[in-house]
């Protein structure tokens, strides 16, 4: 109950506080009321209930501050009702369902402002408490019932009524963001206001400031819209479509896009008049030039298929163009409430055309051979055709991106076609900065999508490209330039020109303009990642490939360097890797986790001495042969181990001669067992064939299983013992290079003796000890066994 006494006394202070202050100063008042009012949210939004007496007080609390702001929005003065429609607004932010049902006076008194002569803040904050009531009330129908559906065809009437009486472009802004929230939501309230809404509409969607028709010949312009104002009418308009009759949304917008689209083209038949274009469209007819109308003002006075006001001058024309080309690409981003079918080749269709026509090098002959001017369009139009180009080009490029970026990976058969078309125009208008923009913005998104599989045809092209954008991440330097042009040139001793006196001094260096604009040094850093990445490193020169590093380095784009690691390029020489920028990543990025990664990486560490090996996979090899084994059956192998572990035996290391002897202690030898150990183990003594446990074994470790203590005593115990000959006093070491090669034996249970220990162990009676055939060829510290590896 704490908390709760807490905000009653927290709420009580508040209604003292706006009962106890004129209302000349409570707009200086009403911030601190509104952020203290945050801490009375349990209060406002808990059902009130008269059962206990703390409930009575706090339930007679919430209802003299809720008749207070009924009684401050009634107030005479202005600055009255305008604290009370934030304090309100703030109330029903934080009241939830509980002050939202007890809403309905409010909204009332809310209604009656707009038909006021308030000023325009006032105004815009009442629309948007409206739009937030209205809004609230949407998850649950019974208040939609009671006060949003007999409140809202008033309010759209009310606002358009404000915003046709040349409000202020923030109040007529704010009148077409809350027709953004609420259309889609109540279509078919909107449904009866739509002739209105187009009105409306029309003037603010494409507006051409630059017209030079008189005012009566534009009945109904704004001269006030702006571009944000053009963007919100931009996102309604391309929500009308859902205030159409049931089932017949989908239908209506792609009849909406698709004469948008065929406005902008017969737009660009009056606007590009000037130039004779190769480009043929394969849905729509050429335009038909007439003659006697092309040395007047380029214009349009007649209503257009969407309705739009009449325009005159090649600039308000590049302007309502430019409009056009919004409007679709808002098509194509904003979100509907239905399914809609996007014709796709269309706007391709649109790109192809405004990209075809570029200025590429007006200087010269070539140009005009090229281009194909109209000789009946005065040279002043062509001109100002050309200042205007780029921007179209801009805008045709950010609808691109759009189509991109709303169908994925479904139109990526285009990309190779409108990446010729972006280098196109880049090759002409490189000298625009929002054109060099605009075009690194495109390159990377569509590399990102398929570079990988374009050939080296279509990165060929690029190679302008990609050093102008290491020009514009880098700064320019030009003091060598500006030295070489200090001194004019000279003949017989005098100068040709005058001489600029301040050329002399030692000027500071220059930078590159375009690096101050932070948007082209934003799409140049990131399109440097992308080339590393997303194109082939074979397809990039080896100076190319070194300038891109470079820029990568000095400009300590860790990105890029990343990128350039993780795709070396490919090596020049035979047997020779190229150069990485490894080094200068980990001193420019320390520190860095993935820069870590690089650098030390989390792998198994491979040991290169054979006494680490022995040691560390020691355990593993016995796990592995004791799997393959199946379980405590012996494997066949073992038998031959063993035997090789009872002969004398040493490392084979290089400063050891193969053909050295070895002499072998004069006690008697003990005679060998079936199970392969000699006798003098079973007593204790030191076994002749035990081989030695040294740092530096061979370099073949043999594999062995462990056999327990159990179950040798068992083997020893149980298999008899039989008598052979005694071995030479000396062995000669055998030859690695020809190993005897030993067959296949059988598997033997434990109970038995082996047969081919017998014979293996055991010399020829015949002959001396010195001949050859009582040598006996051992491979020592080698499995021959295929089965035991």
């Amino acid at each position: 109950m704490a908390p709760m006494a807490t905000e009653l006394a927290t709420l009580r202070a508040l209604t003292f506080r706006i009962s106890s202050t004129t209302t000349s100063q409570l707009p200086q008042h009403v911030p601190a009321i509104a952020a203290s009012l945050a801490s009375c949210r349990t209060l406002l939004s808990s059902a009130q209930a008269s059962t206990s007496k703390n409930a009575s007080e706090a339930s007679v609390a919430v209802h003299k501050f809720r008749t207070l702001l009924s009684t401050l929005l009634q107030d005479r003065t202005i600055q009255g009702r305008w604290a009370a429609i934030v304090l309100i607004k703030s109330t029903i932010e934080i009241g939830g369902w509980e002050t939202l049902q007890k809403s309905l006076p409010w909204v009332r008194g809310l209604l009656g402002i707009l038909t006021k002569p308030d000023p325009y803040s006032s105004k815009q904050l009442c629309i948007i408490t409206l739009t937030r009531i209205f809004f609230l009330t949407r998850e649950y129908p019974s208040l939609v019932r009671e006060i949003t559906t007999p409140s809202l065809s008033p309010f759209i009437q009310s606002s358009l009524q404000v915003a046709a009486s040349k409000s202020s472009p923030a109040l007529l802004e704010t009148i077409l963001e809350s027709f953004n929230q609420l259309l889609p939501r109540h279509p078919t309230t909107f449904r009866t206001h739509l002739k209105h809404i187009h009105q409306l509409l029309s003037q603010t969607v494409a507006p051409t400031p630059s017209s030079k028709l008189s005012r009566e010949q534009t009945v109904g312009a704004r001269p006030d819209v702006t571009p944000a104002v053009s963007d919100a009418a931009r996102r309604l308009y391309t929500q009308l479509p859902c205030s159409a009759p049931k089932g017949a949304a989908a239908d209506e917008w792609q009849k909406n896009f698709k004469k948008a689209i065929e406005n902008a083209h017969s737009l660009g038949d009056k606007v590009f008049r000037a130039v004779v274009e190769d480009w043929k469209s394969s849905e729509r007819e050429p335009a038909a030039v007439n003659g006697h109308t092309l040395d007047d003002e380029v214009q349009d006075l007649n209503a257009d298929l969407m309705s739009l006001p009449p325009w005159a001058g090649i600039f308000a024309g590049g302007e309502r163009l430019l409009g056009l080309l919004s409007l679709i690409k808002t098509y194509i981003l904003c979100p509907t409430t239905m399914p809609v079918n996007l014709p796709i080749g269309t706007v391709v269709d649109l790109l192809t055309r405004l990209l075809s026509l570029t200025i590429s090098s007006a200087k010269g002959q070539g140009f005009q051979n090229a281009l194909k001017l109209n000789n009946q369009v005065s040279k002043e139009e062509r001109e100002n055709l050309w200042l205007i180009l780029p921007e179209i080009h801009v805008a045709a490029i950010d609808l691109l991106l759009a189509l991109t970026q709303r169908s994925d990976a479904s139109t990526t058969a285009i990309d190779a076609a409108m990446l010729d078309q972006i280098v196109w125009v880049f090759a002409s208008e490189k000298d625009s900065s929002e054109i060099r923009t605009a075009c690194y913005l495109a390159v990377a998104e569509l590399l990102l999508r398929s570079g990988i599989a374009l050939p080296k045809s279509s990165i060929d092209p690029l190679v302008d490209m990609i050093r102008r954008c290491c020009d514009d991440i880098l700064p320019l330097d030009t003091n060598g330039t500006q030295q070489k042009q200090s001194s004019a040139p000279k003949t017989n001793g005098a100068p040709q020109a005058t001489t600029n006196a301040d050329a002399f001094l030692k000027a500071p260096k220059a930078t590159n303009v375009s690096c101050n604009f932070i948007g082209l040094q934003t799409a140049a850093r990131a399109l440097l990642p992308v080339l590393f990445t997303y194109v082939r490193p074979q397809y990039l020169s080896d100076s190319l490939r070194a300038r891109l590093d470079r820029t990568a380095i000095l400009v300590r784009d860790k990105d890029a360097m990343i990128a350039s690691v993780l795709n070396p390029p490919p090596s020049r020489k035979f047997g020779k890797p190229a150069a990485s920028i490894l080094p200068f990543l980990a001193r420019n990025q320390p520190g860095e986790q993935d820069v870590e990664a690089l650098l030390r990486p989390r792998m198994p560490v491979i040991r290169t001495g054979t006494h680490e090996l022995e040691e560390g996979a020691e355990e593993d090899e016995e796990a592995e042969m004791s799997e393959e084994a199946g379980g405590d059956d012996e494997f066949v192998g073992n038998e031959l181990d063993s035997l090789l572990g009872t002969a004398p035996t040493a490392d084979v290391r290089d400063d050891v001669p193969m053909a050295e002897e070895i002499d072998i202690p004069a006690t008697a030898p003990a005679p060998l067992m079936s199970n392969d150990r000699p006798a003098s183990t079973l007593e204790g003594g030191n076994a002749i064939g035990k081989r030695p446990q040294e740092d530096s074994s061979s370099l073949s470790p043999p594999k062995r299983v462990k056999v327990s203590e159990e179950q040798e005593h068992l083997n020893i115990t149980t298999l008899p013992v039989q008598t052979s000959p005694v071995l030479p006093t000396k062995i000669v070491a055998p030859k690695l290079e020809a190993p005897a090669v030993v067959p296949d034996l059988p598997a033997t249970s434990q109970n038995m003796a082996s047969p081919t220990v017998t014979t293996l162990a055991a010399p020829s009676a015949q002959g001396d000890s010195d001949d050859d055939d009582d040598k006996i060829s051992l491979v020592l510290g080698q499995d021959t066994d295929s089965e035991s590896e």
